[in-house]
């Protein structure tokens, strides 16, 4: 009978648990003999029990006999790139499987920007199972650095390859615009096959947002009772199809007003005046 060991940081805590592992018959006795050996040293040293480091002999013994990292499992994983992950754990192959730094991994993984949560298990005696939940990006963030992935909580993931996003999520921009983004956009979701057609948002000196559509439309919002603002556009388009109406600009910025610029072609005017 085999212990495993498990971090995981959804409770902050360790745990630990027996299963069976059909080992090859050798390699359990030779465990069996050596925690027999030092087993009363390390039940003196209880917060040291897996850190068999101490004794180099024993950390070869385990290594030559194939204690370690052979079988690398993960699950959870849907834009991250695993090799990042088999990367950081593959950093451990030189470490026996019993003295591995559970702790440490677990902070290297989570230190990739699309990881929220990370459990690690291992079973012993040569495979590491992750298990990963990834945070979910809702728009893309133009800005003096470039783009980035963001979260509804205002976190920036460190994605480079953004083409699968582009055709599925707004980009937004503005000072601070990635902070301020979720509640326009659950307010715009309300009516979810409208604000497919949104290309992008513009957040104005941290007040408000004008909302680009693929159309070439940009509506000026209002910075208060964004949600009635919203829904008057939502009416129109019912009754109007205004994406289709050749209109520029619709400005909800009075409550009291709607105003709406035409895309007039100049040369075409002219070319009336001239006739």
């Amino acid at each position: 009978m085999i212990i495993s060991k498990t971090l995981t940081n959804d409770f902050g805590n360790n745990k630990k648990k027996k299963i069976f592992s059909k080992n090859i018959f050798y390699k359990f006795i030779l465990v069996v003999l050596l925690i027999f050996l030092i087993g009363p040293y390390l039940i003196s040293k209880s917060n040291d029990f897996m850190n068999w480091s101490k004794f180099d002999f024993f950390d070869k013994v385990f290594i030559s006999n194939g204690f370690i990292i052979k079988n690398i499992e993960i699950s959870g994983i849907k834009h991250l790139n695993k090799n990042d992950v088999i990367k950081i754990i593959r950093s451990f192959n030189n470490t026996n499987i019993f003295n591995i730094n559970i702790q440490k991994m677990h902070a290297e993984i989570s230190k990739n920007t699309w990881v929220k949560k990370t459990s690690i298990k291992i079973i012993y005696p040569d495979t590491i199972k992750i298990f990963l939940k990834e945070k979910e990006p809702i728009a893309i963030w133009q800005n003096k650095y470039g783009y980035n992935l963001i979260t509804k909580n205002g976190e920036v993931i460190l994605e480079k390859k953004l083409n699968n996003f582009k055709n599925n999520l707004p980009i937004i921009i503005g000072n601070n615009a990635h902070k301020n983004i979720s509640p326009i956009l659950k307010i715009l979701n309300i009516h979810e096959n409208f604000a497919k057609n949104i290309w992008s948002l513009t957040f104005v000196n941290e007040r408000r947002w004008d909302i680009h559509f693929n159309q070439g439309l940009t509506i000026r919002m209002p910075s208060t009772k964004v949600r009635e603002a919203w829904q008057k556009i939502v009416s129109l388009n019912e009754k109007l199809n205004i994406l289709n109406l050749g209109l520029i600009e619709i400005d909800l910025r009075n409550h009291s007003k709607i105003l709406g610029k035409i895309n007039i072609d100049k040369k075409l005017i002219f070319k009336k005046k001239m006739s």
